[in-house]
Parts: structure tokens; C-alpha cells; sequence
């Protein structure tokens, strides 16, 4: 992931299918992208899939890399907490990508490939 800040966190599987009616948590990650309109400082933000750091069970680890990781990461972890999905770890650096889910592009949310 070259030099670009890396941020992650995990949220609980379990409870994101109560939500979202048990989709993949791809799907479940893009509706809560929906959900969080993008900063121009963002632009070129990606957003992926990949391993959690210390192997929880039944979480799903969402990473993000390039600019404003961070702030991306803030907005992230908010809109899951809002729709009562709790994210129980938030860490600084992370996995490598597994599934590339979106990245920020003139402004908006848009495919990664």
C-alpha cells in the first residue's frame, strides 16, 4: 500500500445482518458509504476488505488507505455506530486489501477497479 496512511477498524458481523437483512458485508460497507457523503480532501480514499489485525471473531475488518484515512476512518466508524452496528476495535495501520470495496473519485464513492 506504497507510503499512504493506513487506518482500520472492525465491526460486528452479527449485528450488520440484523440490520441490512444478512447481505455480504461488502454490501453492507456500501450502504453505510451511501450514507457518508465524501470530503474533497478524501478524493483518491481507498476503502477495502481485509483481515483483522487480532483475528476477531465474528467482526469484519474495513481498511482504509491514501488521503485523509483518518478523517474517512472517523466518518466510517460514526454512520456504523448511528445504525447501532458497534465497532469494537479502531487501530491505526492494518491489514492488507482482500476485497477493494470503493474509493473516492471527482467527488464520489465510486467502483475501485
Amino acid at each position: 500500500m506504497d507510503d499512504q496512511p493506513v487506518f482500520s477498524f472492525a465491526f460486528d458481523r452479527g449485528a450488520a445482518w440484523r440490520q441490512f437483512l444478512q447481505v455480504s458485508a461488502r454490501d453492507v460497507v456500501l450502504a453505510v458509504l451511501a450514507r457518508v457523503p465524501p470530503a474533497p480532501e478524501w478524493e483518491g480514499c481507498l476503502v477495502y476488505e481485509g483481515p483483522s489485525p487480532d483475528g476477531q471473531e465474528g467482526t469484519v475488518c474495513v481498511g482504509l488507505t491514501g488521503p485523509a484515512a483518518d478523517a474517512v476512518q472517523e466518518a466510517l466508524v460514526t454512520a456504523f455506530e448511528e445504525l447501532g452496528i458497534p465497532v469494537p476495535a479502531i487501530w491505526e495501520g492494518g491489514p492488507e486489501p482482500r476485497d477493494r470495496i470503493a474509493v473516492v473519485r471527482s467527488g464520489v464513492w465510486s467502483n475501485p477497479e
